[in-house]
């Protein structure tokens, strides 16, 4: 059983984005395994399927989304300027894609659970699959970190072209990369292709909480 002290260090580690993975390294099936029980058996609203979930491997496949997904903000070390650059945290040993769901694609039961209790709210079935996505990645990025996983999620791309290249139904909203450390060598926050270039941090901000015993 895990103590508190590692579970604690588990989320700590899971805020800090990785930026680089070591792609020498082929992580075994069973880590993958496990990773997709978590992204697929975490709750969601009458445990409903929000979301397709696509994980990738295909190294030739990954790169092409890499390159389709601009928008990070990186400084090059040798001029102080601020660029806009690939996120290559989905550069990574597997690549994880959230693909969104309309209406139209939820099952007949959630369909009529909907309309009968929840007045067909559009708005409420587009938060509830918000929510659900969201916990998703949170169960995916601890249980990344538990596993001593590099992670990085993202939402800087363009969905269309990476829709096509993925050959989705539906457009993406949510990439996770996860894998190895490229730590030996690299600072977690280096671009993946260009050492030149570093990613900013910020320190997690104060959450305020009320205990109401």
């Amino acid at each position: 059983m895990l103590s508190n002290a590692e579970v604690k260090k588990a989320v700590l580690r899971s805020q800090h984005c990785q930026r680089n993975f070591n792609l020498n390294l082929e992580m075994p099936q069973e880590d993958i395994d496990l990773l997709v029980h978590a992204a697929t058996n975490c709750p969601s609203k009458q445990n409903a399927g929000f979301y397709n979930l696509h994980v990738i491997t295909n190294q030739d496949i990954i790169e092409k989304v890499h390159q389709l997904s601009p928008g990070a903000l990186a400084e090059n070390l040798s001029t102080g300027e601020r660029l806009e650059v690939t996120n290559s945290q989905v550069k990574a040993n597997v690549l994880f894609v959230f693909e969104d769901k309309l209406l139209e694609d939820m099952s007949p039961k959630f369909l009529n659970k909907w309309n009968d209790g929840d007045e067909a709210n559009e708005r409420m079935f587009i938060r509830d699959k918000d929510t659900a996505i969201g916990i998703a990645a949170g169960y995916l990025n601890v249980i990344a970190s538990l596993m001593h996983y590099g992670t990085g999620c993202c939402q800087c791309f363009d969905g269309e072209e990476i829709q096509k290249v993925l050959g989705l139904a539906r457009r993406p909203v949510l990439m996770m990369g996860i894998g190895f450390k490229d730590a030996e060598t690299r600072n977690r926050r280096e671009h993946a292709t260009d050492s030149n270039l570093f990613f900013t941090t910020n320190k997690k901000e104060e959450i305020s909480v009320n205990y109401i015993k």
